[in-house]
This record gives structure tokens, C-alpha cells and sequence, in this order.
């Protein structure tokens, strides 16, 4: 019997500790290779976890900075003054293309912040995240047809697609705000950072290298309060919108060609009601026009639209 226990003792006790049997590949192995096995696989797959999202953070900071650096220099190149006719007609985009990736640049940055990570976590912050989009969105769609209406003196209803474009366009004038606000604070706890390490290089400290990301960051927020703020008492005032509701309507609602016997062809009309025995006819037609004069012209709207019931031309039969 105490042998036995003794045989045991000594089994368990190779099996904690391991013996040079656990080299050969024949014998059965002792608990403890196993489990010196696994740890050393646990460590192998974290350090290749750890490896990868080095790789990953590396790869999205140089995709972020080419990002930012590319719509910088979209938004405030010269284009207006290029000799090339291409780039000259194409201002307006290549500037909106700028500050969207400066956007996209501000917006991946405070996604990526701890700040943000730890409040979007919570559900009650999408709750009420949701909440405040869906308010915005009825708001801006009951603006838009304010709107419409205030131009044509008719029911909105009348230009869908005008009314979805303005709706979209009111709920842009509402976020303006909002990004713009983010951006100047952001720009500042940036603008702190930099402060920093200009006052502990001037102190002869020991200090890393400049904080570059945080400058990139100054730059481009500087893009985005710079033409959010043109746009907002220029372009997207509301004293203009109704300009860009006409050219829209236009472009998009108005019809060019229609069965209306007693309404000249060259004037465009939009039927009115299901049954579109009522046209409201335009003064008259607009020529062509892209996106740049959309955006940035300026057009007089005329009040002078009419309403009247379309008489449809006769069909004639043969005998």
C-alpha cells in the first residue's frame, strides 16, 4: 500500500513537474509539457494579435494622414487660376471633394478617440443620438416644403424630387453647425498639444518628435470652418435657398414636353393632382446648367407662375 502511494506520489510529481521523458517522442508527455505547450502557443497568437493591430493602427494613421493632406490640398488649391481648362471647370468638385475627405478625416479621428468610443457604448447615448436624427430629419423635411411652397405657391408634393433634395439640403444647413463646432474644439485640444511641445522644446526637455498628426488635424479643421462658414452665409443662406429650389425644380420636375394644347410648347409646366388636369406652367425655360452654377450663381426668381387646367390635344382617327 505504500508503495502504491509512493508510485502515485512520484507520478503526480513528474507530471507537475516534467521530466527529460517529455523530449522523446515516443513517451507519453507529463501534464506540465502540455501546459507549457499551450501557454507557449498563447503567447505566439498574442504577440501575432499584438503584431497585426500594430499593422492595422500603422496602415489607418497613413491612410488618415494621406487623407488629410490630399483634402487640404484640394480645398485650397489655386484652381480658380490654373491654365488647364479641365481643372478651371472643374473648381467647384475638385473643392467639395477636399473638404468631404477633410471631413471624413475629422470625423474617423474623433470615431477613433476614447472619448467617443466610451459614450457610443452606452445605448442610451444612441438612443438619443437616434432620437435627435430622427427630429432633425421631420423638421427639415416640414422646412423643405415651407420652402417649395414659399416658391410656387402650390403643394409641395407637386416636386418630389425637388422636395427630397431640399429636405436633404436643410438637414446639410442644420449639421453645419454641429460639424463646425466639433471641428473648432477638436482644433483647440489639438492646438494645446502643440503648445505643449513647443513649451517643453523650448525648455530644453527631452521630447519626441513634433506632433505632426496634431497639426495635420489644425490644418484641416481650418478647411472645414473656413468654407463651412462661407457656405453658410453665402451659398446655403436662406435667402438663397429658394434660388436653389428653382433651378432644381427645373432641372428635375418641371417637364419640357407635354400634351397641353393650350400651353405654348417652349414653356415647361409640373402637373398637379392624381388626376393632372392641372398644370402650373413657368414663365418661362432655362437653359442648361451644371453644378457650379447651381451652387454658386446667382438667379432671379420670377413670381409670375401660372395655374391653369391642361386641355389635351385631340386624338384624331382615321375612318
Amino acid at each position: 500500500m505504500t508503495k502504491e502511494i509512493e508510485r502515485s506520489l512520484e507520478e503526480i510529481h513528474r507530471q507537475l513537474r516534467g521530466d527529460e521523458r517529455d523530449l522523446s517522442s515516443n513517451s507519453v508527455k507529463s501534464l506540465n509539457y502540455y501546459v507549457r505547450s499551450i501557454s507557449h502557443r498563447l503567447a505566439e497568437f498574442l504577440i501575432a494579435q499584438e503584431r497585426d493591430q500594430q499593422k492595422h493602427r500603422y496602415n489607418l494613421s497613413w491612410a488618415m494622414g494621406v487623407i488629410g493632406i490630399v483634402g487640404v490640398l484640394l480645398a485650397i488649391g489655386r484652381w480658380g487660376n490654373s491654365d488647364i481648362e479641365w481643372i478651371e471647370h472643374h473648381r467647384l468638385t475638385l473643392q467639395l471633394w477636399g473638404v468631404t475627405l477633410c471631413t471624413i478625416f475629422v470625423g474617423v479621428s474623433l470615431e477613433r478617440s476614447a472619448l467617443i468610443k466610451s459614450l457610443w457604448s452606452f445605448y442610451i447615448t444612441k438612443l438619443i443620438v437616434s432620437i435627435i436624427l430622427s427630429g432633425a430629419i421631420f423638421y427639415a423635411r416640414g422646412r423643405a416644403a415651407g420652402f417649395v411652397n414659399s416658391v410656387f405657391h402650390v403643394d409641395a408634393s407637386a416636386f418630389t424630387v425637388t422636395l427630397v433634395l431640399t429636405t436633404g439640403l436643410v438637414l446639410f444647413k442644420l449639421l453645419i453647425p454641429f460639424v463646425l463646432a466639433l471641428a473648432t474644439i477638436t482644433a483647440l485640444a489639438h492646438f494645446l498639444i502643440v503648445l505643449t511641445w513647443i513649451k517643453a522644446k523650448w525648455a530644453g526637455d527631452d521630447v519626441e518628435l513634433p506632433p505632426l498628426f496634431s497639426l495635420l488635424f489644425i490644418c484641416v479643421s481650418s478647411v472645414i470652418l473656413l468654407f463651412g462658414s462661407g457656405w453658410s452665409n453665402e451659398e446655403l443662406n436662406d435667402s438663397r435657398i429658394s434660388e436653389k429650389i428653382y433651378l432644381m425644380a427645373h432641372a428635375l420636375d418641371f417637364n419640357y414636353s407635354h400634351e397641353c394644347a393650350n400651353v405654348k410648347t417652349s414653356k415647361p409646366v409640373v402637373f398637379l393632382g392624381n388626376t393632372q388636369e392641372s398644370v402650373l406652367v413657368a414663365p418661362f425655360a432655362l437653359e442648361e446648367f451644371d453644378f457650379a452654377t447651381f451652387f454658386e450663381a446667382s438667379v432671379v426668381v420670377p413670381t409670375d407662375f401660372a395655374r391653369q387646367k391642361c386641355e389635351y390635344k385631340s386624338l384624331e382617327v382615321d375612318d
